[in-house]
C-alpha cells in the first residue's frame, strides 16, 4: 500500500475523497503525458508515428478493462456526453419509438435522450435502475435502455448484468456511462451485452480531462449514424484529395472526426495500464472496503447516508438537508485539507484503492468537531 500511495503525490497533501470528481494523475501517467510533451517541445510532430501507435496502445488497454471483444470496438472521445450524444443522435429513430432512462442521471446521459422528443421519441424515465422498474417500462416500441452504471451523487450501483439480460431477451440495445464506475468496479461489455458505453477518463481511471473512451460492440456499429466528419475516421486511402472521401473507417475509429487530444491519450493509457497491473478485482474489493469504512463512520457520528446499503461503489454520501450547513461543512474539510463535493443535498465522499484507514479515521473526526 506504501508503493501504491507512493505513485499517487496528493496523498502528501490531502486527504482525497474526490475521484466522482476529477481523479489525481499518479507518477506514471503524469510521467507518459511530461514525457509526450517534451517530445513535442523539442520535436514538433516528427514523431508521430509514435503518437498514432500509443492510440492503438489506449485502444488496447480500454478494450482489455471493459471486457471488449477486440481494440476495433473502442473509439477515444473527448467526454462521457460526447459518446452518450452519438448514441442518442446517431440511432435511426422512428417517430413513436421509445428510450428509457432513469431518475438517477447526471445530466450527460439525461438531456441528450430528453432532447429526441423533438424528433417523436419518447423518453421514458423510470425511478431507479432496477430489473423491475425499467422491465415495467418497456413496450414494442422501446428502443434502447440507458442507465449509468453507479449513480453519481449516491453511489446507487445498477445491475448492468441483470439489466444487460433483459434487453438481450427483448432486443432492445442497452447504453451505458459507466463514467463513475470504470477504473472502480468491474465492467464486462460483452458478458453484460452491453451495446454502447461512454467513459471519460479523468475520474476513476485518473487520467487526465478531455480523453475517454467510447465501447461499440461491432455487431452494433452500423446501427449509428455518424454525426461527425472529418479527415481521421474515413478511409483516405493515404490521400488527402479525392479516392475514398466518403468511405467511413470499417471500425469504432469512424465516431473519431478528426485530431485526438494525443497528450491526453499518453497519460490515459499509462492510467489504464496500471490499474490492469494492480487488477480491478482486486481495486473494486479495496474501493468497497474503504468506503464501506466511511459510511459507518459517518453513521457513528449521527449522518444519515444518501447511499444505500450495502456499499457497492466508491461513492458514499451522507445527507446534509440544509443548504448553507452543507457548503459550511464542505468549506470546513477543505480548510483541513479533505477533499469531497457537495451534491445533491450531501457530502459526496469518493475514496479511490490507494486511500487508508487512517484518511478516514481523519474525515470523522473533522466532522465530528465541526
Amino acid at each position: 500500500m506504501d508503493k501504491r500511495r507512493d505513485l499517487f503525490p496528493v496523498t502528501r497533501n490531502l486527504v482525497y475523497f474526490n475521484h466522482a470528481a476529477v481523479g489525481p494523475l499518479s507518477t506514471i501517467a503524469y510521467g507518459a503525458m511530461e514525457g509526450h510533451a517534451r517530445d513535442q517541445r523539442e520535436f514538433g510532430a516528427l514523431h508521430w508515428r509514435d503518437w498514432y501507435a500509443e492510440y492503438e496502445k489506449l485502444r488496447a488497454s480500454a478494450a482489455k478493462l471493459i471486457g471488449a471483444s477486440e481494440p476495433r470496438e473502442i473509439a477515444v472521445v473527448k467526454n462521457t456526453s460526447e459518446g452518450l450524444s452519438f448514441v442518442a443522435e446517431g440511432y435511426r429513430w422512428h417517430e413513436g419509438d421509445n428510450v428509457i432512462t432513469t431518475g438517477l442521471e447526471f445530466p450527460s446521459n439525461f438531456t441528450p435522450w430528453k432532447r429526441l422528443e423533438r424528433r417523436g421519441v419518447e423518453c421514458r424515465v423510470v425511478e431507479t435502475p432496477t430489473v423491475d422498474a425499467i422491465e415495467s417500462a418497456i413496450d414494442a416500441r422501446t428502443r434502447i435502455v440507458t442507465v449509468s452504471s453507479v449513480a453519481f451523487h449516491n453511489g446507487f450501483t445498477a445491475d448492468c448484468a441483470a439489466i444487460g439480460d433483459l434487453c438481450a431477451r427483448r432486443n432492445i440495445l442497452f447504453c451505458v456511462d459507466a463514467i463513475q464506475s470504470v477504473g472502480a468496479l468491474p465492467m464486462r461489455v460483452r458478458d453484460w451485452n452491453i451495446a454502447f458505453l461512454a467513459a471519460d477518463g479523468h475520474k476513476w481511471m485518473c487520467g487526465s480531462e478531455g480523453a475517454g473512451i467510447f465501447y461499440v460492440a461491432a455487431e452494433h456499429r452500423d446501427k449509428l449514424e455518424v454525426l461527425e466528419s472529418g479527415w481521421t475516421n474515413i478511409d483516405r486511402k493515404g490521400k488527402f484529395i479525392g479516392a475514398g472521401a466518403f468511405e467511413l473507417q470499417p471500425d469504432a475509429r469512424r465516431f473519431e472526426a478528426g485530431s485526438l487530444n494525443t497528450n491526453g491519450i499518453y497519460g490515459l493509457r499509462a492510467a489504464i495500464d496500471l490499474l490492469l497491473d494492480i487488477g480491478i478485482d482486486e481495486i473494486a474489493s479495496e474501493v468497497i472496503r474503504i468506503a464501506t469504512l466511511l459510511a459507518d463512520g459517518l453513521e457513528s457520528i449521527g449522518f444519515e447516508l444518501g447511499t444505500p446499503r450495502p456499499i457497492r461503489s466508491g461513492i458514499v454520501g451522507a445527507i446534509v438537508e440544509d443548504g448553507r450547513e452543507l457548503m459550511r461543512l464542505h468549506g470546513e474539510l477543505e480548510k483541513q485539507g479533505i477533499v469531497c463535493a457537495p451534491r445533491e443535498g450531501m457530502l459526496r465522499f469518493s475514496p479511490h484503492f490507494y486511500n487508508v484507514e487512517s484518511e478516514v479515521e481523519r474525515v470523522v473526526e473533522v466532522l465530528q468537531k465541526h
